[in-house]
């Protein structure tokens, strides 16, 4: 193949496109984290609110991003195959009502959280609950017909959209932290959804086609979402173990994490979703473990640089206003320690993907399988902390690499599984 039909490649443009827009989404969510550094640093205002707002993100974890790809990029994939437009009402519909179904989910055991921490003004926490439940609810509804972009192949459009998002949010976030305290956050990204909702995911309702979409709760495995988005889960429930004491701990950990998880998102990620769509269609066992591979080098020389720099790095990107140079010693230390574990979600990432591509009713019988050990090391962990009380940061560290390491393991049964469906 000449290197002009490489790089004229759909795929590869498609690449080009989300790899583009996820550098600038990383970018946004970068001076973000530099925002908010610069306003609350390592306060225990903030670590309260990132404990809170852990229970909202493991909800999203469970309902958006990979996990709902996972259910629904096959079904959109071969409905678009069929006809270019599709009728979404149906999907629009259900989408809202188990949108609000899982606001008031998110309320129980946010207020459960508040409860817990038993924060001094239980009232702001309150707000901050209901409206990260907003923000979650109305991100799974867009997340929904965002999948329908990617299926139909409309990839451009798709990284525009998810662009504008975090752009209209960043830009918002310092006024409104100026206006709003801690609660500006929240409104900040409340923006920035409805954004993306009136101007890309409206249109996309409003289209009408010869072939009608559909979603029920069958279209959802439980299972199969926890595996399909285990990478964002395992990184939530170290969080989570990391702020259990009440401390500022779980701050450190939320800084370290940002450089790691922007590369997982950004380039990892990107590649994860093609190979998704283009093993939907056609079975390749090659661009699987070349993913895998690629995935794996260039992540361990990205791990190396940073745990190598990571003083330098984290005193540039946050070292201002309320993150102090201490806070600068600690975060280095924890991304020293965190960092090598992401080479086994790496890999697990790349070869998770294939297995989400069989027939829907094999995946409903084997995916309890595989998911059951997780839940089962999850549950042992956690009860193991609370036996032995080691410090929250060596059980955030402990969970972890645990659990990515089993993460690893699964993966292989799960890529095993799928060469014998095939072959």
């Amino acid at each position: 193949m000449s290197k002009k039909s490489i790089f004229s490649s759909k795929s590869i443009i498609d690449f080009i496109y989300m790899f583009s827009s996820n550098i600038l989404k990383k970018g946004f969510g970068f001076v973000r984290e530099i925002i908010l550094a610069y306003f609350f640093g390592s306060s225990i205002l903030y670590a309260n609110y990132l404990l809170l707002k852990t229970v909202s993100d493991f909800f999203s974890q469970l309902t958006l991003g990979n996990a709902l790809q996972t259910n629904l990029m096959p079904k959109f994939t071969r409905l678009y195959n069929i006809s270019g437009s599709v009728n979404m009402k149906e999907v629009y519909y259900f989408s809202k009502s188990f949108s609000w179904k899982l606001f008031l989910m998110s309320q129980l055991i946010q207020m459960t959280m508040i409860w817990y921490i038993n924060p001094v003004n239980k009232g702001l926490y309150i707000v901050l609950s209901m409206l990260l439940g907003l923000v979650m609810s109305a991100n799974f509804f867009n997340s929904i017909f965002l999948i329908a972009l990617q299926a139909k192949g409309d990839f451009k459009k798709h990284s525009v959209a998810t662009t504008v998002n975090l752009f209209v949010s960043t830009i918002v976030l310092y006024p409104f932290v100026l206006l709003f305290g801690i609660i500006g956050i929240v409104i900040a990204r409340l923006v920035g959804v409805m954004t993306l909702t009136l101007k890309y995911i409206k249109p996309l309702i409003a289209e009408s086609g010869s072939v009608k979409g559909s979603l029920s709760f069958s279209d959802f495995n439980l299972s199969l979402m926890l595996l399909g988005n285990f990478a964002n889960i395992i990184m939530l429930l170290s969080r989570f173990v990391a702020g259990a004491d009440g401390s500022n701990n779980i701050a450190f950990y939320t800084y370290a994490i940002v450089f790691l998880n922007i590369f997982l998102t950004a380039v990892v990620m990107n590649i994860n979703t093609l190979v998704l769509k283009i093993i939907s269609v056609k079975k390749d066992y090659r661009i699987i473990l070349f993913s895998a591979l690629i995935s794996t080098i260039i992540g361990g020389i990205f791990i190396l640089i940073i745990s190598s720099f990571s003083v330098e790095i984290i005193s540039f990107a946050f070292e201002r206003g309320a993150f102090t140079a201490s806070d600068t010693l600690i975060t280095s230390s924890y991304i020293k320690d965190i960092s090598w574990s992401f080479i086994f979600i790496f890999i697990a990432s790349a070869l998770f993907q294939p297995y989400f591509t069989l027939p829907q009713s094999y995946l409903k019988k084997t995916s309890k399988h595989l998911a059951r050990p997780f839940i089962i090391s999850v549950l042992l962990l956690l009860a193991y902390f609370y036996l032995n009380n080691q410090g929250v940061r060596f059980n955030s560290l402990v969970m972890i690499y645990v659990l990515s390491f089993i993460s690893f393991v699964l993966s292989i049964i799960a890529f095993i599984k799928y060469y014998r469906y095939e072959t």
